[in-house]
Parts: C-alpha cells; structure tokens; sequence
C-alpha cells in the first residue's frame, strides 16, 4: 500500500436516519438547485428547461437505485467512491477519488457564491459578493469542524425552512400561467431577441444542469459510518431523497416556466427566477423568497462540506493517498470525531474560487465532473450485480438491468453536449489521474480490502 490506516476513526451511530434524511435533503436543496442552474437551462434549452428536468429526473432516480443497490453491498464514509474502488478496484477508486477532490472543491463555491449574488440583489447598492462568499465559507468550515448530530439539526432546521420557500413560489407561479405558454408542446428559445424553436442538442444540453440540480441524493452513503442500521436505513434514505428532490424541483421549474410572460426579457435577466418572482408574488413577497433561497443555499454549502470531507477520509484510510496526503486528509479530531483537516482543504481551495472565479463557470464544470462519477457508479452497479453476487444486498433494485443503462446512455448523450473546455480538463484530469494509480497498482490496497463493515 502508499501508506498506513491512520488512526482513528468517525463517530458511530451518531446519526438517527432523520437527520441522515435531512442532511441528504439539505445536499440537493431543491431550492438551491432550482434557483442555482435555471438560468443554465434556461439559456441552453429555453422553456425546453421543463424536458430536461424530466429527462434529468429518470436518469436521477436510476442512479439512485444504482446508488442504493451498491452502497448496501459496500456501505462505508467513502460512498461513490468506495463504491467504485470495492466495484471496479482501486485503480479506478483512486481516479474517483481525484474527481472528489476537484468536486469538492467547486461545488461548494460555486453555491456560496450563488447566495452571496442573491444576498447582495436584497441589499441597497449591493454587496462584495467574492468576500461575502468567502465569509460564508467561514462559517460552513466552523460549523463543519463540531460533532456531526448537532450541525444535522441545524441542516434540518434550515431545510424546513427551503422546503416552505420553494412550495410557496410553485403554487404561486402556477397561480400566474401565462396562456400562450407551451413548453412542453413547443418549446421556445430567444437568443438575440428572435424567438425560435428548441433542437434535441439544446434539450441535452440543459440536462447535465438539471442533473446538477438533482444531485446530492447519495449523501446518506456517505454517513455509513456514523448511522444507525446503515444497510437497511442508508438505501432507503437514498430513495426518499431523489423523490423528494425529483418532485419538488420538477413541479417549480414548470410552475415558473409556464408563468413566464415575456421569454426574451426573462432570458437576458441575469436571474430570470428573481424576476418571475417579482412578477408573481410581487416585490415584498420575491424579497422574502430571496431571502429563504439565501438560507437554503448556506445550508446546501454546509451539507456539501460534511460530505467532500468524509470522501477523503475514507480515501486516506483505504491507501489511496501518499504518504503525508494520506495523512493529513485521514487525521480525525479526537474531541469532535470528525476529519478536520479535510475541513481545512475544503476552506482555502473553495475560498480562493470564491473570490477569483465565476458562477457559471463553476456551475457547468461541476456538473460534467458530477456526471462522469455517476457513470462510473452506473457501471460499478452492472459489475458488482453479475459478479458480486453471494455479497450481502440489503437493497436490489427493480427493472434490473433498466436502471444502469438509462443512466449510462442519458449521461453520456448529456456528456456529448457539454463545453470542450470542461470536459477537456475533467477528462484530461481523470486520465492523468489514472494513468498515476494503474503505474502504482502494486502498492494499492486489494479490490475487497476494507475496514470492517458499519452496523448491519
């Protein structure tokens, strides 16, 4: 192996599955999500937006079954990760491992800078939305840093919150259905202020976005080891979360697309959910609403952080990482049982790009990132089911093979859509990556060698 286990471990059974469930919930942020990457998809597919979160949605809850499936078999802190490594072995683990590292990096900051852009649009003469972001980001690493049971209540609390925000904007907007909208019979884009019709490559392209906006539903996985009865809790919790996130950002996206009036001024505003808002709830009520879509974003950047952070403890302790690497992303606090250094890499690499990068660049990086892990997933799931078959499964998917092949072919044709610039760099990063573990793979870690499995 690269090194030794480090000492020390996560907390165990320190979670009830509510809180898993809460902290899951708060990862997707339904609010978040929809009021972070609309525009996105607004811009690529136009009112179109509302077929590629229903495309985006199948192929969310078929990768949440491969997710449940395989996380049952190989529950540990590591989640996709540790799915790929004991699936696919530690060279493809290590490369995963790579990819979670750059994520964690950008997703935070990129939903930090999010609500640093909308606190700032609440305040007369605006805000420094970079310093604002990274003061944010201060405050997600202190709440991060303390034992994990309290900071899932605050998650919980705030989500309460989210949850009531985004219902009351859906009924809302469905309440204000512009008549001579029809997104879903024709689809209408306004570039240049020419409306025209919306091609499949524009629908495809919006959905790597809308699965950005799903993502998050495997979140408990990555609490296995601080979770009651986590094979029979953890899959479950997978699915509750994809159908909540699934239902509830579906309905908003077409409640908010069917109540746009003008198509062309709500694609060239720079936050065309702000002004929907404002158009049917009226300037108190889209203050109010902005003012919750600030607190639900915080608390999906504090989910966010708990998770990235578990992934490169897991990793640490597997062997994946060098020496003083493994070291330092495996160290566990004695006093709050959680890996703080971890904690401290999330804070300086998300605070940089949250002063010296921008929003939309690090939306659409992120999503092929997040994409091409759940291909690996998809592809871990088909591996581990034909020959991994005397393992324990505490959770099998239904409609086995449909679900893996959905996911593979709709990310893939997504993939196909995306900037050359972003899949350039993943791609080119993985690769590198790689390219390191398989000249390394007699020094890493055997395909099944794992600490002890969690509580059955």
């Amino acid at each position: 192996m690269i090194r030794s286990a480090p000492a020390g471990g996560l907390e165990a059974a320190a979670l009830r599955p509510w809180n898993v469930l809460a902290i899951a919930i708060s990862a997707i942020s339904p609010t978040t999500s929809v009021f972070l990457v609309y525009g996105s998809g607004l811009d690529s597919a136009g009112t179109g937006v509302v077929w590629a979160f229903v495309i985006g949605a199948v192929i969310a809850v078929s990768m949440a079954l491969c997710y449940a499936e395989v996380g049952s078999v190989f529950p540990s802190a590591g989640g996709a990760y540790t799915i790929v490594r004991r699936a696919l072995g530690p060279v493809w683990g290590g490369m995963t491992a790579v990819l979670f590292l750059l994520l964690g990096l950008t997703s935070t900051a990129s939903i930090l800078t999010a609500a640093s852009t909308y606190l700032s649009s609440l305040v007369p003469g605006g805000l420094p939305v970079a310093w604002v972001a990274l003061g944010m980001m201060v405050l997600v690493t202190a709440l991060s840093v303390g034992r994990i049971t309290p900071v899932s209540w605050v998650a919980g609390a705030m989500l309460v919150l989210e949850l009531a925000v985004i219902l009351v904007f859906t009924v809302l907007a469905f309440g204000h259905v512009d008549p001579a909208s029809h997104p879903f019979t024709q689809p209408t884009t306004a570039k240049g202020g020419v409306l025209g019709g919306v091609g499949t490559a524009g629908l495809f392209a919006a959905v790597v976005p809308a699965l950005f906006a799903f993502n998050g539903y495997d979140w408990p996985l990555y609490f296995a080891e601080e979770s009651r009865g986590s094979r029979r809790t953890l899959p479950r919790a997978v699915m509750a979360a994809v159908g909540i996130a699934v239902v509830v950002e579906v309905l908003a996206v077409i409640a908010a697309t069917f109540a746009i009036g003008d198509l062309g001024a709500t694609m060239a505003d720079d936050s065309p959910l702000s002004l929907i808002a404002h158009q049917v709830m009226g300037p108190v009520g889209a203050t109010i609403l902005l003012a919750g879509v600030v607190v639900a974003m915080f608390d999906t950047g504090l989910a966010a952080n708990l998770g990235y952070a578990r992934i490169y403890y897991a990793a640490a302790r597997d062997g994946l990482f060098p020496g003083p690497v493994g070291r330092f992303f495996g160290h566990v606090s004695a006093k709050s049982k959680v890996p703080v250094y971890g904690f401290a890499f999330l804070f300086v690499g998300n605070g940089l790009l949250c002063v010296f990068s921008s929003l939309a660049d690090l939306i659409t990086f992120t999503g092929v990132v997040i994409v091409t892990i759940y291909v690996l997933v998809a592809v871990s799931a088909v591996v581990s089911r034909i020959r991994d078959r005397g393992l324990v499964r505490a959770f099998k998917m239904p409609l086995w093979p449909l679900p893996p092949v959905i996911a593979i072919a709709g990310v893939v044709i997504a993939l196909t859509q995306q900037s050359g610039r972003d899949l350039i760099i993943a791609f080119g990063l993985a690769l590198v990556a790689l390219v390191v573990y398989w000249l390394l793979r007699g020094r890493l870690p055997s395909r099944l060698d794992a600490p002890a499995d969690v509580e059955q």
